[in-house]
């Protein structure tokens, strides 16, 4: 019983867990993610609207994220980090673009002294 109790605390953070890094993994990151995406992670085109393309794509599947700071002395993410960790999730699924694009403000998370989430949809362009 007493193991019951001590796993599920585990498993209710780990339920509404989605990418998360620190600032200084980015780089890295995107460097394994170039190895396999079609289109260069910087060349990943993130949307505000619903559509790219003129309507001309295909939806790959939404892509939540979180960037956030390791102590609280380190700077707050910014909105081009929350914006290039999108597009790296993204480059995973092999999006060419990212629509409906959500940058939050800084908020409390597990794991960080404050972060910045963003969200989207990854969609693959087609003619």
């Amino acid at each position: 019983m007493k193991k019951t109790i001590l796993v599920l605390p585990l498993l209710a953070l780990t339920a509404c867990a989605d990418e998360f890094s620190y600032p200084a993994q980015l780089d890295k990151q995107t460097q394994a993610a170039a190895q396999t995406a079609v289109t260069p992670v910087d060349q990943i085109a993130l949307e505000r609207g619903a559509t790219v393309n003129g309507g001309n794509f295909q939806v790959l599947g939404a892509v939540k994220t979180s960037v956030g700071k390791p102590t609280a002395f380190h700077p707050a993410p910014t909105v081009a980090q929350a914006e290039q960790k999108l597009r790296i999730e993204a480059a995973k699924l092999g999006a060419d673009a990212v629509i409906n694009t959500e940058i939050g403000e800084i908020g409390v998370c597990p794991f960080s002294w404050g972060c910045r989430n963003a969200s989207g949809t990854a969609v693959k362009l087609t003619n």
